[in-house]
């Protein structure tokens, strides 16, 4: 007897299994491919963008100007590259153009789409914005007073994440967009503004630091590594690449353990045949190598697909993850790497599970198997609530629970999966939403927060003053420190207990910076001022309920000593209206509405992964049942045909049989929602590293409704797709002593 014919009839009588299992490992693989993809493209293109285009390795501005000659003289004495960027801020209509001046050596723009400025009326526009708001080339657009010819768009490596300020949590090109004109252009336009970019030959930026703040007085100073509008870039493309291979890592093993459980049971299944070929002298290694070929079909055929699909639509993969960024001109390619592990995880983990189960039926007796009862001595649930008076069909279905747990278990994970990805989908939507609307308030009740280029004293603009700088810890990593009176109206400060601090008592430091930072009440914290590099060391008096800002709060007497400024001075005006303060006067305004757009924004890109994940989780949920019902109806064709025999008509034996699940729907469902707010919290942890901000894990009452709705028609269609399993069922069946 030749094994391997046993194949192609095995394939045939089993095909819906195939068929899901297939489509189960294509599902994994396909979110496996897309973040793989979309990551490396990602990272390649930024790591060459920066390259040739001369990216910044800090930048600084400082309270004196640096003059040409002097900037020759830095450059020569610490061996770096040092060029001025002058900017201009301009609002129009609601909608702000940072306007730059041409820069020669360090963050060059590229051209992507049209030509450069040539003429004094002319204009190229960063491309995102342009995209967004449908912008032509050709087109007029108003900045000020006076309206410019777009003649391009471009891209500048410092500016790839579209921040319209540096503590921004997400892009704006909504209301917000860079712009260059010409050189004379500019000087009619003037500006005040000036950042100095620098980039360094030798390991000597603290050296550098302190001339530079000695002679000029530095404002401030943003390392490349602690910019977002850079960072963000390499970060996120090194999350989509590990994540992609934690995904596949683990999803296949979520697979694994539904088809494992399913292979199991038909090598049981099979145990008379496997009983005659052990006694036909076929060997233990044979049978199970036989075995393991039946299950790596899913796996190689599943792997294969998902690996053909991807190479096909790479491109498209790949720019599913830029929707965060400028238009990347990005060329997407499959990595055969992750192509050959693709094929080879699954595959591994489905032939492990069928060598296992084959190797464990084999070492029970050949006598045994031979008559079927190789289960013989395990627990038997036959005569369960034989006592009982109860209707048949409640006793049947109890029996068939708690009688075939290893398939009950399938059709509850195959649930439960199905309600913890597509909960998990609308929870982390519904997440940012209840951000903007609700923790946007913790940063406090003003709507405006003027940023100033110069310190004044007393309250020259009205508002509330207070100190505001950006601090380092040991590590290099950034925060605020902010320096206020107990009776800023606008700042109510209250601790995780929700208890009213005083910030006169000593230092404290919001929820999020003990979280990022791993601080506790007590400890000690060693705070760095990046200008001047001196070190403080601060005791943590307390924690505030505050996930918005990446904050040490105190008094102003404090923070004033450790900056080494006097009390009375103040940089940053809080208010909750609209202040007439001089445009030159301001560096930054920070409204809290456009907070709540970000967040707003940034759920509106989340969508395509989003409801690309929820489908995920329906297709999931609808194989996964599929295959435990069929194998249900398959290891009941005897008692289906004895049903048939007593006259049962098929909508009657469809309620005994394929109803028996019922319970595990809700049971499913249930279970699936603590792991979903602590995987919601656990990626809204991961994601603060990169925006300062910690989200709490949301779930609205609507999104219970979508995802108990879209799991029970998932289920039921199930159940509808297998009812003409059962009326296929010949009566002939029960008269047989032997199933096929």
């Amino acid at each position: 007897m030749k094994l391997n014919k046993r194949y192609s009839r095995s394939i045939k009588s089993n095909l819906s299994f195939y068929i899901s299992t297939t489509i189960l490992t294509i599902m994994t693989l396909v979110l496996f491919f897309i973040m793989n993809i979309g990551g490396e493209a990602i990272w390649e293109f930024g790591d060459r963008f920066f390259a040739t285009q001369n990216l910044e390795d800090a930048n600084f501005t400082t309270y004196l100007p640096i003059s040409e000659a002097d900037q020759t003289e830095l450059e020569q004495e610490f061996c770096v590259h040092l060029e001025p960027q002058y900017y201009n801020n301009i609002e129009t209509n609601g909608v702000t153009a940072r306007v730059f001046r041409k820069t020669h050596e360090i963050n060059l723009y590229s051209i992507t789409e049209g030509r450069d400025i040539v003429k004094n009326d002319e204009v190229v526009l960063s491309e995102g914005y342009g995209v967004f708001n449908k912008i032509s080339l050709g087109d007029s657009i108003a900045i000020g007073e006076k309206e410019y010819t777009v003649t391009g768009f471009f891209q500048r490596p410092d500016y790839l994440y579209m921040l319209q300020n540096e503590g921004d949590a997400y892009k704006n090109v909504t209301t917000f967009f860079l712009a260059y004109v010409t050189d004379e252009e500019f000087e009619e336009i003037g500006s005040d503004n000036c950042l100095y970019m620098v980039r360094y030959e030798e390991d000597n930026s603290k050296e550098f630091r302190k001339a530079v703040n000695e002679k000029y007085y530095m404002s401030s100073y943003l390392s490349a590594r602690e910019n977002m509008r850079i960072d963000m870039v390499k970060m996120q493309a090194e999350m989509m690449v590990y994540m992609s291979y934690i995904i596949l890592a683990i999803m296949p093993l979520v697979v694994v353990v539904l088809v494992s459980i399913v292979i199991n049971r038909k090598v049981k299944a099979e145990q008379k045949l496997i009983g005659t070929l052990t006694a036909l002298g076929y060997r233990k290694s044979r049978l199970m190598m036989h075995y393991a070929g039946f299950s790596m079909i899913p796996g190689i055929l599943g792997g294969g697909l998902a690996v053909l699909f991807s190479k096909l639509f790479a491109q498209s993969f790949g720019e599913i993850c830029l929707l965060d960024y400028e238009p990347m001109r990005i060329e997407c390619h499959l990595n055969p790497w992750g192509a050959v592990l693709s094929i080879v995880v699954p595959t591994g983990m489905y032939v492990l599970a069928a060598m296992h189960s084959v190797n464990k039926l084999l070492k029970r007796d050949t006598v045994l198997l031979l008559n079927g009862n190789a289960e013989q001595g395990e627990k038997s649930y036959r005569n369960l609530l034989r006592k009982q008076k109860m209707s048949f069909r409640i006793k049947y279905a109890v029996r068939s629970l708690i009688g075939n747990p290893g398939r009950s278990f399938v059709v509850f994970l195959g649930i439960f999966l199905g309600s913890f990805i597509a909960l998990l989908g609308f929870g982390l939507l519904d997440t940012m939403e209840n951000t903007k609307i609700n923790m946007v308030d913790e940063m406090g009740s003003f709507e405006y927060q003027y940023v100033l280029k110069e310190r004044i004293e007393g309250r020259e603009y009205g508002g509330e003053p207070v100190i505001m700088f950006t601090m380092e810890d040991v590590s290099g990593e950034q925060f605020s420190i902010i320096g206020t009176e107990e009776s800023n109206p606008y700042l109510e400060l209250r601790d995780v207990e929700g208890n009213r601090v005083n910030v006169e008592e000593g230092y404290y430091i919001t929820s999020v910076m003990a979280m990022l930072q791993d601080v506790q009440v007590g400890d000690k914290l060693m705070v760095c001022n990046p200008l001047t590099l001196v070190e403080t060391e601060i005791t943590v008096t307390g924690i505030l309920d505050n996930d918005m800002q990446n904050a040490l709060f105190s008094s102003r007497e404090r923070v004033a000593d450790i900056l080494g400024i006097e009390e009375s001075i103040s940089n940053v005006v809080m208010s909750d209206v609209a202040l007439e303060i001089p445009e030159e006067k301001v560096m930054e305004t920070i409204k809290k509405s456009d907070a709540k757009e970000q967040f707003q924004n940034m759920s509106n890109q989340m969508n395509v992964m989003i409801y690309f994940i929820i489908g995920m989780g329906a297709v999931i949920c609808v194989t996964s049942i599929y295959v435990a019902v069929n194998m249900l109806v398959s290891e009941n064709r005897s008692n289906i045909s004895m049903l048939k025999v007593l006259g049962y008509d098929d909508k009657n034996i469809n309620q005994i049989v394929l109803r028996v699940n019922h319970i595990l729907v809700p049971l499913g469902f249930l279970v699936s929602i603590p792991l979903v707010f602590t995987s919601t919290n656990f990626f809204m942890v991961f994601l603060a590293k990169f925006i300062g901000v910690l989200p709490k894990a949301y779930v609205a009452p609507k999104s219970f409704l979508y995802t108990a709705v879209l799991i029970c028609s998932s289920y039921f269609g199930s159940l509808f797709l297998l009812r003409r399993k059962v009326s296929k069922v010949d009566m002939v069946e029960s008269l047989k002593g032997n199933r096929e």
